[in-house]
């Protein structure tokens, strides 16, 4: 007999596929290797990714099949099995599925295997947009929210008041002026997720007293982190983003301060402080977030409850499509 579907992901962890696959009763399927992060190896990683997939959903025999994408060779390999086994396909697309430069190569094999598919999750109303021109099923999806603050809110009058800037100091976030940013607001803390080992040494050398590098920390102890902020700033110079980190502070009830951008105004306009990325303008955003933080924690607060109710109705959606 079958057993219940399958969310295969080519990485040793994501939140949203973890509680994807609860949501829905399925099983994750996490591909990962020791080749993981070695672009000198990406090919032969894919090859050996998809073989495990392979032998995996062999193994599993699953009712339907959800991939995660990019990269695309995994809603390839998903998609030749669920042809030759006659099960359902869904695929899961990041936004770098169709923004990211490194994957334009692949819009036509993602537009023809979404085409084949049961479902395309999408994260933003811009890619559902795309899809469905591309004439495959979207659905869109937004992330869950976790419920609960993973530890107790801060006191309102904690000094120095701490700032976490949730990222993992990747090449689209504006590490140098959110430090600029620091430098401007010597009363505070600022804390930055992320591994550190991506910058170049020039700019951890020059990060002011006030900035701190708390590392790139495992998934609870940086919902830890975010419950114990006084404020959360996510901040992108990607206009595609539909950051997680954001869906998270508002889950927690945490004050944010974004990067001004069409979607995530869109989606979180109704809590968050929007700014442009250079220094004084983050200042000046995460001065006014800090002294209207209850006001922004209320409106947090009130969006979790849209925002769940959201992700609810595409849940329900979904489990219809694969009914």
């Amino acid at each position: 007999m079958d057993k219940a579907a399958v969310v295969v992901t080519w990485c040793a962890f994501q939140p949203r596929t973890q509680a994807l696959a609860a949501a829905l009763g399925a099983t994750v399927c996490n591909i990962s290797s020791a080749l993981h992060g070695r672009k000198a190896w990406l090919p032969l990683r894919y090859l050996i990714d998809a073989v495990r997939t392979w032998r995996a959903l062999n193994a599993a025999r699953p009712r339907a099949v959800i991939v995660i994408t990019p990269p695309v060779f995994s809603p390839l390999t998903g998609w030749l099995w669920c042809a030759l086994h006659r099960r359902p396909l869904v695929v899961d697309c990041h936004t770098g599925t169709f923004h990211d430069e490194r994957w334009r190569w692949a819009r036509p094999i993602h537009r023809a295997v979404l085409r084949r598919s049961r479902a395309a999750l999408v994260h933003s109303e811009e890619d559902e947009v795309l899809v469905r021109a591309w004439g495959a099923p979207a659905l869109l999806l937004p992330d869950d929210l976790p419920r609960i603050c993973a530890t107790p809110n801060p006191e309102p009058e904690r000094l120095p008041a701490r700032v976490v800037v949730a990222g993992r100091l990747d090449d689209d976030e504006p590490v140098a002026a959110v430090l600029g940013a620091a430098s401007l607001l010597p009363g505070v803390q600022v804390r930055l997720t992320g591994d550190p080992d991506r910058l170049p040494a020039a700019v951890r050398a020059g990060a002011p007293s006030n900035a701190v590098f708390v590392g790139l920390l495992p998934w609870p102890e940086f919902l830890s982190e975010l419950a114990s902020a006084d404020l959360v700033g996510v901040f992108t110079s990607d206009p595609h983003v539909m950051s997680r980190a954001a869906f998270e502070a508002v889950g927690l009830g945490r004050p944010l301060v974004l990067s001004d951008s069409a979607g995530l105004r869109h989606r979180f306009g109704a809590a968050a402080l929007f700014c442009e990325n250079n220094a004084p303008s983050l200042a000046r955003a995460l001065r006014q977030a800090l002294r209207e933080r209850a006001s922004l924690g209320q409106r947090s607060t009130a969006l979790r409850e849209i925002l769940h109710a959201q992700h609810q109705g595409a849940l329900a959606q979904l489990r219809l499509l694969l009914d």
